[in-house]
C-alpha cells in the first residue's frame, strides 16, 4: 500500500518540476518572459496589469505547485505530532506497537517534508546550480541587487544564497528521514545513530529557518538593510519559517534528553509534541499563504 502511494507522489512531483521548468524564462523580452512564467489562466492578467514580476525567483507558483507543496508539508507536520505522542511512557507501556507506529509516522512525515523541501529548493535553485541557461536573464533582472561580480567568491555567494538556504532545509529533512527509519524497532540496534541524525537534522532545520527569517527582514537592495518593518510585507511567511525553526529547536533538545545516557522519556515526549505542534502550525500558515493570500 505504501509503495504505490510513493510512486504516485513521485509521478506528481515530477510533473510539477517539469511544469516549473517550463515557467522559467528562456528569452529576453519581458512580455515573453511573463508568457513563459505563467499558466494560461493567469497569463492575460499578468501581462496587462503586473510589471513587478521581474525576477525568476519570484515567478508565479501554479495552483498545482502550491497544492502539492502545501499538502506534503501538512502531512509532515501532522504525522510528526502524531508520532511524537507514541513516545510517552504511558502510551508505549500500554501498547506494544507504539514505538513501531511512532517510527513509521516519523518516517512518513520526514519523507513528505523532504519532498516539500526539494520541490521548494528546485524552485529557488536559479543562481545556485542547474541553471546555466537562465544565468543571463537572472543577471539582467538582478543587476542592481548584487554588489560583487559573479566571478568573485562573494558574488557567487550573493547569487546562490537563496538556493543554499533552501538546500540546507532539504538536508535537514533528509537527516530526519534517515533518523526516522532508525527509530523503527527493526533497527533498534541503531537507535542511538538515528537519534544523532535527528539532532543534527534539527540543527540544520533551525539554522535554515532562522536564516530565512533573517532574509525576510532584509530589504531587497544592495545594502540588504535589516528592519523589523520588512516582516509586515509577508507575515504568513514569518509564521511558516518561525514556527518551523522553533519546531527544530524542540526536536533538538527533545532528542538529546531521549538519548540512553540521559533517558528522560516524559520530557523528551513533551518536547517532541511541542516540536510537532510547531511544525503543524507552520503548515497552517503555509496553507494560508498558498491558498488565502492573493497570487499573481
Amino acid at each position: 500500500m505504501f509503495f504505490p502511494l510513493l510512486l504516485k507522489v513521485f509521478i506528481g512531483i515530477s510533473y510539477i518540476y517539469l511544469e516549473e521548468e517550463s515557467r522559467l524564462p528562456k528569452i529576453s523580452t519581458f512580455e515573453n518572459i511573463i508568457d513563459k512564467m505563467t499558466s494560461t489562466d493567469e497569463e492575460e492578467a499578468l501581462i496587462n496589469t503586473n510589471n513587478s514580476v521581474e525576477n525568476v525567483l519570484e515567478r508565479p507558483q501554479s495552483r498545482l505547485w502550491r497544492l502539492f507543496h502545501g499538502t506534503h508539508y501538512m502531512i509532515g507536520g501532522l504525522t510528526f505530532v502524531s508520532g511524537s505522542c507514541m513516545y510517552f511512557p504511558s502510551v508505549y507501556n500500554t501498547y506494544s506497537s507504539a514505538f513501531s507506529i511512532g517510527g513509521w509516522l516519523f518516517t512518513i512525515g520526514s519523507f513528505f517534508f523532504l519532498l516539500a523541501d526539494l520541490q521548494e529548493w528546485w524552485y529557488y535553485r536559479v543562481g545556485c546550480c542547474f541553471d546555466r541557461k537562465y544565468l543571463d536573464i537572472f543577471e539582467q533582472q538582478n543587476s542592481l541587487a548584487f554588489r560583487h561580480d559573479s566571478t568573485t567568491l562573494q558574488g557567487r555567494y550573493e547569487r546562490a544564497e537563496v538556493g543554499i538556504n533552501f538546500f540546507v532545509s532539504a538536508c535537514g529533512s533528509a537527516l530526519y528521514l534517515a533518523g526516522s527509519i532508525l527509530f523503527i524497532p527493526f533497527f533498534d540496534q541503531e537507535l542511538v545513530l538515528g537519534e544523532w541524525f535527528f539532532i543534527i537534522g534539527s540543527t540544520f532545520i533551525y539554522v535554515s529557518q532562522a536564516w530565512k527569517v533573517y532574509r525576510s527582514g532584509c530589504s531587497p537592495t544592495p545594502d540588504r538593510r535589516f528592519s523589523f518593518a520588512n516582516y509586515l510585507n509577508d507575515l504568513p511567511a514569518l509564521g511558516v519559517d518561525g514556527f518551523a525553526g522553533i519546531g527544530g529547536v524542540f526536536y533538538f533538545f527533545g532528542t538529546i534528553v531521549f538519548l540512553p545516557s540521559i533517558s528522560q522519556a516524559v520530557a523528551a515526549a513533551v518536547l517532541f509534541v511541542c516540536g510537532g505542534t510547531c511544525f503543524t502550525l507552520s503548515g497552517f500558515f503555509l496553507q494560508y499563504r498558498h491558498h488565502c493570500v492573493p497570487h499573481n
